[in-house]
């Protein structure tokens, strides 16, 4: 029996531009001819015009193909090879390299070394730019389980689904008189993650609810960005507004009148490319300088111990930068509690929607009829694949926020004794911090006088502090009143002033926590300025521009 023939390996496709190459602190030669030579893995061979006289030549050139290859994991042996030449002895000056698996997840900005031939002697150094996208051809997104709800109620209609990555490409959700569509519905795209997830032109899907006459009756956007898991073939749940939007009498553009129903269902991707390269940046001799991850859970240079910072656009940058502009303007004299009492409703939560959830929480918004706590935020724990309204952020180090698999509680695991509580340990004043006993009991520990109390710090009045001294004793400072005393103010009150005070406790804690979050934030933000990293991605640049 004859062999069987072999499958041919899969070919992976990467999209290359390269330009703005320049180089620096090249020899001083006498009529020196500089030009580069440019070996893409031996895939394509570039030579540039010549530089004359100088050591900081730069030169025009660009170039731009396909990189096509049959095995991912050679990428990493795979390498972009340049060399400095004089025209006038056609000698080498200096070389350097970089590999392909680095270029293609790491920034797309680069600063080598050039290095004498068999030494490790500098002869300077060349600077270019590098995008190299990896193209999915067949990258499918796939729609499944969708439920459209009109003003709270199933709602009657198809729905026609479009894409801005290509007009071409159309679907349609039959007639559903319950408003249910199992699917899966798919669409195939020739992208690359870059492209599908660019911002602040966000790409996305676009749902139109057309009822039985015809007549459309709403619309719904899915920004893929929103909606999003780097892992292939794994479901992301979703739920977006539907909105109409009307012509009034003597007016050119369509009025949005807002939300009047809701969309939900699952999404999930198909044929994902493996690599997408990071958010600005610049690649010193391998080593990264600053850039952000396009998305979490895709490939990073080997260089790297840690991924890097996650990519947020400038839409968002700016929004927060505003929050922040928001709580800044107070008088040079102004206090942490004047900051905070500015701190209004909305800008809190505008600013909490903004911070990152600890690992493995994800968050999520709730959906239903109106007035039934629409788009509420709720929490989804990965772990125990149960969800809950508790928010997991903010707590303290050494804890973690937990559901109970079987029963669905909240609970809070101190690693300490690995022992674990439903008492949230969250909100403890300054100088306090909660602790477990190894029999799983909740205690507190006073750091000023290293000493530790049965006795909760939290509940009191906002003028009242609870301390212990060398002793161990329990005494309560009143900064109104500018005394002490061994009595508790919470002794003989009515549950519903405890109440009271322990909600209003907790506000205020919580407005510090994130009160600081947003000092940290703009630090970060000022810092990225000064580094110019507020700029569009480079990969998104034409060429020689």
């Amino acid at each position: 029996m004859a062999e069987q023939e072999r499958e041919a390996p899969a070919q992976h496709k990467f999209k290359v531009q390269m330009y703005d190459f320049a180089c620096e602190g090249l020899p001083e030669y006498d009529r020196s001819e500089w030009f580069l030579k440019i070996n893409y893995d031996g895939f394509k061979i570039f030579k540039t015009d010549h530089e004359i006289s100088t050591t900081t030549p730069e030169w025009g050139f660009k170039a731009g193909f396909v990189y096509v290859m049959s095995y991912l994991e050679k990428l990493k042996n795979r390498t972009l090879f340049i060399q400095c030449f004089d025209r006038r002895s056609m000698s080498v000056i200096g070389q350097a390299s970089i590999d392909l698996q680095t270029v293609a997840c790491g920034p797309a900005h680069f600063k080598l070394t050039l290095k004498a031939a068999g030494s490790e002697e500098s002869k300077g150094s060349v600077k270019f730019t590098c995008v190299m996208k990896m193209i999915s051809q067949d990258l499918t997104v796939v729609l499944r389980d969708m439920k459209l709800t009109m003003m709270g109620n199933p709602a009657a209609a198809r729905i026609d689904v479009t894409t801005t990555l290509d007009a071409s490409q159309r679907l349609t959700f039959p007639h559903s008189e319950v408003g249910l569509y199992t699917g899966p519905y798919s669409v195939q795209l020739d992208t690359t993650l870059g492209d599908l997830l660019k911002a602040p032109a966000y790409e996305h899907l676009q749902f139109d609810v057309v009822d039985e006459s015809g007549i459309k009756q709403g619309e719904a956007q899915l920004l893929f960005r929103s909606a999003f898991n780097a892992k292939s073939a794994v479901s992301y749940p979703f739920s977006i507004e539907v909105t109409y939007s009307s012509h009034l009498p003597g007016e050119e553009e369509p009025e949005n009148i807002g939300r009047i129903g809701d969309l939900e269902g699952n999404i999930c991707y198909q044929n994902l490319p493996d690599y997408a390269q990071m958010v600005g940046g610049l690649n010193v001799d391998g080593q990264i300088e600053d850039g952000f991850w396009l998305i979490k859970g895709l490939p990073f240079p080997a260089s790297m111990t840690d991924p890097p910072p996650l990519w947020q656009d400038p839409a968002e940058r700016d929004k927060l930068a505003e929050l922040l502009a928001d709580v800044a303007e107070q008088p040079d004299d102004a206090d942490n509690e004047a900051c905070l009492d500015d701190l209004d409703d909305e800008t809190f939560y505008s600013a909490l929607d903004q911070i990152d959830m600890p690992l493995p929480w994800e968050k999520r918004r709730a959906t239903g009829p109106p007035g039934s706590n629409n788009n509420r935020m709720y929490f989804v724990d990965p772990r125990s694949r149960r969800t809950t309204y508790k928010d997991p952020r903010f707590v303290p180090e050494n804890w973690d926020q937990r559901i109970d698999a079987a029963t669905g509680k909240v609970y809070f695991h101190y690693h300490k004794v690995r022992g674990s509580t439903y008492i949230d340990p969250r909100g403890c004043p300054k100088d306090w911090e909660m602790r477990l006993s190894k029999d799983g009991d909740a205690f507190f520990a006073y750091t000023p006088a290293m000493r530790t109390t049965w006795a909760d710090p939290r509940g009191l009045p906002e003028n009242i502090e609870m301390c212990l001294d060398d002793r161990g004793r329990l005494y309560f400072k009143d900064h109104q009143a500018k005394g002490t005393a061994w009595q508790d103010p919470r002794d003989d009150q009515q549950e519903v002033l405890l109440t009271q005070w322990r909600h209003a406790q907790m506000t205020r804690w919580l407005k510090e926590q994130v009160f600081s979050e947003l000092e940290n934030i703009k630090q970060r933000l000022d810092e990225e300025q000064e580094e110019g990293e507020n700029e569009d991605d480079a990969g998104d640049r034409p060429p020689g521009r």
